[in-house]
């Protein structure tokens, strides 16, 4: 549920990407150049977060105890007889 905001605003971020910004002079930076980076850090950060939501909530993840009832309703992990 989580999992695709993330890439959402990952994808928003990378929109936004200033390359070379930490080497711009701060007197030489423009508004334009200020905001993108500002955007980007903004998107980065609600891309990251929802990551860490998605980790702690999704079920796509094999170290959730759902991931593992569905592997084994599958009959993909269980007793080798």
């Amino acid at each position: 549920m989580y999992l695709g905001p993330a890439f959402l605003f990952a994808a928003f971020a990378s929109l936004f990407y200033v390359p070379g910004f930490l080497d711009i002079p701060l007197g030489m930076i423009t508004s334009r150049q200020l905001v993108s980076e500002l955007l980007f850090s903004v998107f980065g950060l609600i891309a990251l977060a929802a990551l860490a939501r998605s980790i702690e909530f999704d079920p796509v993840w094999p170290w959730r105890p759902e991931f593992r009832r569905l592997l084994k309703r599958l009959g993909w992990v269980g007793r080798a007889d």
